[in-house]
């Protein structure tokens, strides 16, 4: 029988290698740090890279020997390489799979060393080649030693149980094994509900490779109202006793796209309303535990949303399990961000972590989209591009027919882009009101998108602007990282895109907070503060029970601003977040009226008086309370003060007297993507007369897609707005040709 042995707790060394290929330290050196499984090294500063090694012994036995053994890692950051007393084993390069290498041919009876070296350096041939992510380093999921018969499931085939499986929601079940050693042996397989035997069969483990069961009226598997699992269990026999056994949970239902009506579970509408998730915390980085994963999805169901983007890469198995158990749709995804041209190893690394995505999860009935990439195009397209993101479309296709292939576009992919109509789905990742435009911009876009393709199903794949809850205002505003300026974001962005019903589905940026090292915004170093909670989960941010106003069951209210205590004036605007029909505030005992200005959401204006306001508010069965304080002058701890503020462009129309159109379609402007403007030989001579430093910038010329205000403004030194205003007049005596062009 196949016995797994976790190797977490043996007694891990580590050592950090000033470069790859050097020297291990002798074993008795003082240079190895004791640590413990599963770790994470650069957690304190993730802009570190490099190779590190960790090292471990353990025994074996004579009589363990006589059986076959594997390593098992659940994932490692980046590039692995894995030895077994100076054996190599093999390499892995991608840092979110899990994967597996054959060990017996190292392995000595008494004291074994096992060596693992970890290298989270950004390879050219690895995938992510870049990310507005964290890039942690480190054994960072379990590691196991599994050992088996000679006669097992395959344990090598793509870090799979060796055990695929195909549902339908006829209740057809179709098992394809992977079996070494099967000669002469058999296979039994049955399906349990629960504790009851829904179908079995055992046939022979060579002949029997495809194997079709029936499951008489099943049970669907119906998302959050019913997410009901069944489990298949396999198992090899020689004469008649157990050799290998392996369980897979696993679901019948069925899924439907379509363009007009949307997403459909088991042949009725669903609205996706969904969230994004990383898998990292603070101070934690992503060695988490499954009680910190237990937590998330507390939170999770929580909120109320029906769906989660698991981005930008495959996460733990045991967060696909509990999708599975509590009844959410999956969108699950490798991390493509980044499709140069003329890198044949990146693509080919890019099919790698899709079959492994693919293959280890299809059992999953939550997963119903596979994400293929990732805002590839923010480097600009090219028709290579469109060619390989074709054939990971057809691969996953391959692999699995039976679910739809999508991916996340962001706002520089027009509407006529290939891209938009290789995968079954689209979704766009849109920050209107946050980077570019106004909070109100999404319903034109929608409305232009279905003119221009009414054959392409949309959804929205990100959308969400930062909160650093320091930050506070009666009158937010676009920029000023307020928890106020997120609520009302959301307040205005969400039914705008619930209004168009064939919309089918959307995903807040982002669940939590979550590290990114190339960040500095907001007043906050090193982190993405879009989430709707905290970093290390502690707080939820109001914005959070806008949308648990929108989506969840459990009646509830919330009173908005509770960290906004000091507030100045004659009165104030309170909102309450709730899903009661009837909401009551009162301050100090007295009653204030208000309204109901949106769905879920309702307003009262507080007169401020003197001293502490203690505010409650009531709904059916549920209550709140705050507390605020009235001061003379506003807190200017609560104001963003941008050290290095943008140029809007926006003002220069009110500042016109002529009415001119600053910005004309057909001639270039400051607003114009970069890599058109470098593209044009005349536009170039422009900006490499008037802004040499941007001209000749190599990131300038990485996102193309970039529009070059927004180049502008990520400067350090930005020119002034009269130098701006003669080089956007300038760019505008320059037509742009638009014969030929995509």
């Amino acid at each position: 029988m196949r016995t797994i042995y976790s190797l977490n707790a043996l007694n891990w060394r580590f050592e950090r290698l000033e470069s790859p290929g050097i020297p291990l330290p002798a074993p008795e050196s003082k240079v190895w740090q004791d640590v413990t499984l599963p770790h994470v090294w650069n957690k304190d500063d993730p802009s570190q890279t490099g190779e590190c090694v960790y090292q471990a012994t353990f025994g074996m036995d004579a009589r363990q020997l006589e059986k076959r053994h594997f390593i098992e890692f659940e994932a490692v950051a980046g590039v692995c390489k894995v030895e077994m007393n100076g054996q190599l084993l093999g390499e892995h390069r991608g840092g979110y799979s899990t994967f597996r290498f054959a060990m017996d041919e190292a392995l000595v009876e008494g004291a074994n060393t096992l060596t693992v070296h970890a290298d989270n350096t950004r390879y050219s041939d690895v995938n992510p080649l870049t990310g507005d992510f964290d890039n942690y380093g480190g054994i960072y999921r379990d590691v196991k030693l599994i050992e088996v018969e000679g006669t097992h499931f395959d344990l090598l085939y793509y870090g799979t149980q060796g055990v695929e499986i195909d549902a339908e929601a006829d209740g057809t079940v179709k098992i394809t094994p992977h079996i070494t050693g099967g000669e002469g042996a058999m296979a039994r397989y049955t399906i349990l509900d629960g504790n009851c035997i829904a179908a079995a069969c055992e046939v022979s483990a060579i002949t029997g490779r495809d194997v079709t069961m029936q499951v008489e009226y099943p049970r669907l598997w119906n998302g959050k109202a019913d997410p009901h699992c069944y489990t298949l269990r396999a198992e090899l026999l020689r004469e008649g006793a157990v050799c290998d056994a392996v369980e897979l949970g696993f679901g019948f239902r069925s899924i439907e796209m379509n363009a007009a009506q949307g997403f459909s579970l088991n042949g009725k509408h669903l609205r996706l309303n969904g969230v994004a998730k990383h898998q990292d915390r603070e101070r934690i980085g992503c060695a988490f535990t499954r009680a910190q994963l237990d937590e998330d999805m507390a939170i999770l169901k929580e909120l109320g949303a029906n769906a989660v983007r698991l981005s930008h890469y495959q996460h733990p198995q045991y967060f696909y399990d509990l999708c599975d158990k509590e009844g959410f749709v999956v969108w699950a995804e490798i991390p493509m961000l980044a499709m140069p041209d003329a890198n044949d190893g990146v693509f080919e690394n890019a099919k790698s972590q899709l079959t492994e995505l693919i293959l280890q999860n299809r059992h999953h009935p939550s997963i119903c989209f596979w994400g293929i990439q990732n805002e590839i195009a923010m480097m600009g397209e090219s028709l290579e591009m469109y060619d390989k993101v074709a054939k990971l479309n057809g691969l996953a296709k391959q692999l699995d027919p039976s679910r739809l292939t999508t991916a996340a576009n962001l706002y520089c992919v027009k509407n006529n882009s290939q891209l938009n109509f290789i995968p079954d789905c689209i979704g766009y990742n849109l920050y209107y009101g946050w980077y570019y435009g106004e909070m109100g911009d999404y319903a034109g876009f929608i409305r232009k998108f279905r003119n221009d393709n009414p054959g392409v199903p949309l959804g929205f794949s990100e959308y969400g602007v930062d909160c650093n809850l320091a930050y506070h205002s009666e009158t937010p505003r676009r920029k000023d990282y307020s928890e106020e300026y997120q609520a009302l974001y959301h307040e205005t962005v969400y039914p705008q895109l619930t209004a168009e019903p064939a919309v089918w589905g959307s995903f807040v940026w982002n669940l939590f907070d979550f590290g990114s090292s190339i960040r500095d915004e907001g007043g906050v170093k090193g982190r993405n503060s879009k989430g709707l909670v905290t970093w290390d989960r502690q707080t939820k941010k109001d914005a959070f029970y806008y949308y648990k106003a929108q989506w969840s069951e459990e009646l509830f209210v919330h009173i908005a601003g509770r960290r906004f205590v000091k507030r100045s004036g004659e009165s104030t605007t309170v909102k309450v977040y709730s899903n009661c029909s009837e909401v009551t505030l009162t301050t100090n005992g007295r009653e204030i009226p208000g309204r109901q200005t949106a769905a879920g959401v309702f307003s009262f204006t507080v007169p401020l008086d003197a001293g502490a306001l203690e505010l409650r508010a009531e709904g059916t069965g549920c209550a709140d309370s705050i507390t605020l304080e009235h001061v003379a002058q506003p807190e200017q701890s609560y104001i963003y003060v941008d050290p290095n503020p943008e140029i809007d462009v926006k003002n220069w129309f009110t500042m016109q007297d002529s009415g001119e159109d600053l910005f004309p379609e057909d001639r270039f402007s400051i607003m114009d993507p970069i890599g058109e403007i470098l593209d044009n030989a005349e536009a170039l001579a422009l900006l490499e007369t008037e802004l040499p430093a941007i001209a000749h910038d190599e990131r300038s010329r990485k996102y193309r897609s970039m529009g070059l205000i927004r180049i502008i403004n990520r400067m350090p030194h930005k020119p002034d707005e009269d130098f701006l205003k003669d080089l956007n007049r300038k760019l505008n005596t320059i037509p742009k040709k638009t014969e030929g062009r995509k």
